[in-house]
């Protein structure tokens, strides 16, 4: 009796404000936490056939200022604070979202798909990635499908501007202060006596169908079964298990912030570079100091290795390629954590040292993250003074000589030609205690590993121009 009061009284007045709806969403996740999860369910089932009848009554009347249509917008409106509030999982968003934009798209699909994104864009984004990729591959597509077709020209204009609303939420430019007007509501939520507490998140409803497009499970509204609370989504079981089995990967490398440990997650969980890099930038996004964060895990896991993983170099070059500024602003951050290893590598182990080099080396010649050869000058070839740690005191002859040969053979084989090389090392010009210390590396180290010159030209050619380009200034000095 309580749901058929509360859902018509929530979005059935075309002419209520977001602001209200926002209150009932909020009472709705009260009643779910006190009640049990039987509330929330028939909660998201009841908003969802309002939906699908207004959607349907105001397909026909092709107005998308009618009161059919913005009765529809209010259950898109609440179903996303629902799931914005934490009651309802990320998978329950693509749910919607292919509902509204199967078939032909009018002015009222594109309408909510807006409206979609506005009230639920910026959690999707930020504690549901996987979610949040679905939803941009899913909704790209059909609106690039549909655009061609497009006769009507505000059509058009409609589908021209959801493209770009979803561009600048994936390239996290979009103002949610839509989502401002609520943080009255969320914060009531977080003290409300009656919760004693109780976070909605934590009583988060698992909805093991496809809303709007399967049919409900036989018991999923009784109290117990299979509305059991948890955190959902469709492939909850092997999804959860592998986050956690990371999460505590991370912990046991000593990655105790949880921006941290969502980062470690986001590069290690991935399926390829590509998909690090998409993963990394959408948990980046959501903090301020993201972006310098995720720089910092992506060398921590790069020299954890057991060997060399061109893996880490590939996220590196794709992330810096990024358009301004957020590829700016991770180049800046990679030579900034580039440079915090350097001063910390006294103490590592060779195989840390061989994976750190092998980094250096790729990202150096990388055109995106342009890495400068001078960050060898932060090396402590005397070890850290503070701590009395004497591991750097062997210079050459210790991990840091490893470290810089290794280097360098790497990079004078990456590098494309001669010219390349003397650019790059013409960087060094400036420091002579580093000169030095390069043209014995050169000398003493790298070139006894080379290939005979009949055999490798362009190896010995490269070499020279690196060592003429460093000897060279030291003579006019």
């Amino acid at each position: 009796m309580c749901m058929k009061v509360l859902l018509p009284a929530a979005v059935s007045d075309p002419n209520i404000s977001v602001l209200v709806v926002g209150c009932f969403a909020a009472l709705a996740c009260t009643c779910h936490v006190l009640f049990g999860p039987a509330f929330g369910a028939a909660a998201l089932l009841q908003v969802s056939d309002i939906l699908k009848d207004r959607l349907g009554e105001a397909e026909g009347q092709e107005d998308s200022t009618s009161a059919d249509a913005r009765v529809a917008k209010s259950c898109i409106v609440f179903q996303m604070l629902l799931f914005s509030f934490g009651l309802l999982p990320g998978s329950v968003v693509f749910d919607i979202v292919r509902f509204v934009l199967v078939g032909t798209l009018s002015e009222v699909k594109i309408e909510l798909a807006l409206t979609i994104l506005r009230f639920g864009g910026r959690s999707l984004r930020s504690e549901c990635p996987e979610d949040f990729r679905e939803v941009l591959k899913f909704v790209t597509s059909e609106v690039s499908e549909a655009a061609p077709g497009s006769e009507d020209s505000e059509i058009q204009s409609r589908l021209d501007f959801l493209l770009k609303e979803l561009a600048d939420l994936k390239n996290n430019k979009v103002s949610f202060t839509v989502m401002d007007r609520f943080n009255q509501t969320r914060g009531w939520l977080q003290t409300a006596p009656a919760l004693s507490g109780k976070k909605v998140s934590d009583h988060m409803l698992a909805v093991p169908f496809g809303l709007l497009h399967e049919e409900v499970p036989n018991g999923w509204l009784s109290e117990g079964s299979g509305a059991a609370v948890g955190m959902a989504s469709r492939k909850v079981g092997k999804v959860s298990s592998s986050k956690d089995h990371l999460r505590a990967a991370a912990i046991a490398q000593r990655l105790s912030s949880e921006l941290r440990q969502n980062l470690f997650i986001a590069l290690m969980g991935a399926e390829d570079a590509e998909d690090a890099a998409e993963r990394v930038l959408l948990v980046a996004s959501a903090a301020k100091t993201g972006i310098g964060e995720a720089c910092i895990v992506l060398f921590h896991c790069a020299v954890r290795e057991k060997a060399p993983n061109p893996f880490y170099t590939h996220v590196a070059s794709t992330l810096c390629s990024r358009p301004a500024p957020a590829g700016k602003r991770f180049s800046h951050s990679m030579k900034r954590a580039a440079v915090q290893h350097m001063q910390q590598a006294h103490g590592y182990g060779m195989r840390a040292a061989v994976c750190l080099a092998e980094l250096c080396a790729a990202l150096v010649v990388s055109s995106s993250v342009a890495l400068p050869l001078s960050i060898v000058r932060f090396m402590k070839f005397g070890g850290d003074a503070n701590a009395g740690d004497g591991a750097g005191a062997q210079g050459l002859n210790g991990i840091l000589g490893l470290l810089l040969r290794h280097m360098i053979e790497s990079l004078i084989r990456r590098l494309t030609d001669a010219a390349a090389a003397k650019e790059v090392f013409a960087q060094l010009k400036k420091y002579e205690d580093v000169r030095e210390g390069i043209l014995l590396v050169l000398d003493g180290m790298v070139r006894p590993r080379l290939p005979p010159l009949a055999k490798a030209p362009e190896l010995w050619e490269k070499l020279k121009a690196a060592r003429r380009e460093i000897a060279q200034q030291t003579r006019l000095e």
